[in-house]
């Protein structure tokens, strides 16, 4: 390929420079009219002593015959020249008239050799214009063959492999310089295939070992139950009857959330089900109270209504919003609800230091953790997975915050008509 754009290069600036060469050679035509001055000068001045005058006009290359007035040749400039008057028609001959008082007396004939050159210069033009033309052709077809079909053959592959295609080859074009890298295409192929395997075994393997790790779990979580229910039905306190009555249902919830996690890791992780009913409104504040192990919450009421919620799942959304206000702001939480259009809204507020106005609608997505949490442990998927649930109940969550003074989470439950 170098070397044929070189070739290319290299034929252009020889054309360029004969074409200069040419046009520099035929370039003399103030020469030439200071010669036919001198010519006619001479001459009438001698005339019609012609051979005088043409004996002091040699070294002159511009051809002429002197005719008498009546029309023979008198006078030539070179022996050789033929004299015929058929110049005049032929080659486009100019000529000047001798005049004596008024009267015409000879004529000298110039001989025109720019025809000549002109036409050479017409064969030089078409020569070089065909000789573009087929370089041109020649052009054409060597990129078609090289460039063209092997660059649509690769990007037909790509295509494909963008489409998540991986079994069909590209193989090697037919190019001097794309050749191996359309092999290469092939190496990437096999590459991305082996990887999307090892992927997929992965990703398997790690679903089988939670899967396991869960249900070996469970064995000691029921062990915890079933401890707890024994003391229940034995303690004769009130009060110790109450704490073991919230660890007997903690046990049933992180049972139910074991469960659920062993069967989406044994299925698919983001189908968690969730299965809304229509529920009575005291639900929300017993959820609270027991998600608030450390007492933090006050006083708070919830209006009697029928809503629609999955127990487990809202359980799993309050324990979330709960220790995360435990693990950031460790204060008070104020509990209020009311009514919204179609929903129940239940806001869970704090007053710790709460997050940047521009960070709020990035709380929910995966990941994203606000800069003042950076230096307490989390992986940013709390709430993430808490907006799942709420909308897989037919409700919604929204986060709202003043820098420095509070954080606010409303979780917003439809109302059953």
């Amino acid at each position: 390929m170098k070397r044929f754009i070189a070739g290319t290069v290299c034929f252009y600036l020889v054309a360029c420079v004969l074409l200069i060469c040419l046009f520099a050679g035929g370039s003399g035509e103030g020469t030439k009219n200071a010669e036919v001055n001198d010519i006619v000068y001479t001459i009438k001045k001698y005339y019609p002593d012609v051979d005088s005058a043409i004996d002091l006009l040699q070294g002159y290359e511009t051809d002429y015959i002197v005719v008498g007035e009546d029309g023979k040749e008198i006078g030539v400039s070179r022996q050789e020249l033929v004299t015929d008057y058929h110049y005049d028609y032929i080659h486009r001959d100019y000529s000047v008239e001798l005049l004596k008082d008024g009267r015409v007396q000879g004529k000298i004939l110039f001989i025109n050799r720019e025809p000549d050159t002109k036409h050479k210069y017409r064969l030089f033009c078409v020569i070089i214009i065909m000789l573009f033309l087929l370089k041109d052709i020649i052009t054409v077809l060597y990129l078609r063959k090289n460039v063209l079909y092997p660059v649509r053959k690769i990007n037909e592959f790509a295509r494909l492999i963008s489409k998540g295609n991986l079994d069909v080859p590209v193989g090697r074009v037919d190019s001097s310089f794309l050749g191996a890298f359309s092999e290469s295409f092939d190496v990437m192929r096999e590459e991305l295939a082996y990887a999307k395997r090892k992927e997929r075994e992965a990703d398997q393997q790690r679903r089988e070992v939670i899967a396991s790790i869960s249900h070996d779990i469970k064995n000691p979580v029921a062990s915890i139950q079933a401890i707890a229910e024994y003391q229940f039905l034995t303690i004769d306190s009130k009060e110790l009857r109450q704490e073991f009555q919230t660890i007997i249902e903690k046990a049933n919830q992180i049972n139910g959330l074991i469960t659920n996690l062993h069967t989406s890791m044994m299925n698919d992780l983001e189908k968690l089900e969730v299965n809304p009913e229509a529920v009575e409104s005291f639900i929300i504040e017993k959820a609270l109270r027991q998600a608030d192990f450390k007492k933090h919450i006050g006083k708070f009421s919830i209006p009697e209504c029928l809503i629609r919620m999955d127990k487990i799942r809202f359980s799993q959304v309050v324990d979330n919003v709960v220790s995360n206000s435990y693990k950031y702001a460790d204060t008070e939480i104020e509990i209020r609800s009311y009514f919204e259009d179609h929903y129940l809204c239940v806001c869970i507020k704090d007053f710790g230091k709460g997050v940047k106005k521009e960070e709020e609608v990035f709380l929910t997505q995966k990941y994203f953790r606000g800069k003042n949490a950076k230096e307490k442990e989390g992986s940013g998927m709390g709430l993430y997975i808490a907006e799942y649930l709420m909308k897989g109940m037919g409700g919604k969550i929204v986060c709202c915050s003043k820098e420095k003074e509070w954080f606010e989470v409303k979780l917003c439950l439809e109302l059953v008509s």
